[in-house]
């Protein structure tokens, strides 16, 4: 009798260590494939950031914009400014949970400069994807050579960024709302709900909406109406948030760079014209920190 209780109680302990490492099997295989990150970008070429873009549009989130502003020559100290800000917005890392609770989508950040060119002529120096959460890379195809190497060429891409800024040629007409206007129109570059960036010494220089290094700083309740124009689809681009965005309320941050000739109202022109179409004010700061904070803060 002795004999036959044993056997049976280690038949019952064998059934439970088979089922619970089944179970655990069946766990860790949904963990893996929920923590997955979405399919990467083929790469034909050496590795660099693009490699971590997703292959499909719906795994990104956020289109940011940085839109810089080289029309006059940007001091060496502001340079470093934009280089940070490009690192950190385009870079930012995000949490397990937050980047769960975004369906596993990234941030996708687009790099415009202003200089030469009319603002139908633009195009992004270049893009930049967040990166997923760093216990991700674990489920991916790329080894931790390969997750290396990208993570150090994409400090260098944006090293290259800000060497096309510090060698654009510098132009007389400065199209800033007329530039704004046409970057956020593109929709594989920006999405409202997303961050817009603006470091700048805030001149618009234009036909439409005035010279302001060489004329008294209009407001912007009195500006031409062709200029209202452009603001008013630039307006509309931050307002029109689709029904599966991440975040309803875009963010406008201003770096301005400091001029020798500071004229009176200039920030007070770009606060009224932001707000005119917004609701609420800008941010004006250079730090990356306090941007996304105020992000955060819009769509808390």
């Amino acid at each position: 009798m002795k004999y036959h209780l044993s056997t049976k109680q280690k038949s019952n302990n064998g059934k439970l260590i088979f089922y619970a490492a089944l179970a655990l099997l069946i766990f860790v295989v949904l963990v893996s494939i929920f923590l997955r990150p979405p399919k990467f970008t083929e790469c034909s070429k050496e590795l660099d950031a693009s490699c971590v873009c997703p292959a499909e549009e719906k795994f990104i989130g956020r289109r940011n914009i940085i839109f810089v502003d080289a029309t006059d020559e940007i001091v060496k100290g502001k340079i470093e400014d934009v280089y940070r800000l490009i690192r950190e917005t385009a870079f930012s890392e995000v949490g397990l949970l937050q980047w769960l609770k975004n369906d596993r989508r990234v941030d996708k950040t687009a790099i415009y400069i202003l200089a030469d060119k009319k603002p139908v002529d633009m195009t992004p120096v270049a893009t930049y994807c967040s990166f997923p959460p760093d216990v991700t890379w674990l489920l991916t195809d790329l080894s931790a050579k390969k997750e290396e190497k990208i993570k150090k060429t994409a400090v260098e891409d944006i090293k290259n960024a800000i060497n096309k800024i510090e060698n654009e040629k510098s132009s007389t007409k400065s199209y800033i709302v007329e530039g704004l206007a046409v970057a956020t129109s593109n929709s594989s570059h920006w999405t409202a709900g997303s961050k817009l960036i603006l470091a700048s010494d805030l001149y618009e220089n234009s036909p439409s909406c005035g010279f302001f290094e060489t004329e008294s700083i209009p407001k912007y309740s009195s500006v031409k109406q062709e200029c209202k124009r452009w603001v008013e689809i630039l307006g509309e681009n931050l307002t029109r948030v689709s029904e599966n965005s991440i975040n309803k309320q875009s963010s406008v941050s201003i770096c301005q760079f400091l001029s020798k000739k500071q004229t009176e109202g200039l920030v007070s022109f770009w606060r009224e014209l932001f707000q005119s179409q917004l609701g609420y004010d800008v941010k004006i700061t250079c730090d990356p920190n306090q941007i996304q904070d105020r992000h955060n803060f819009l769509n808390k």
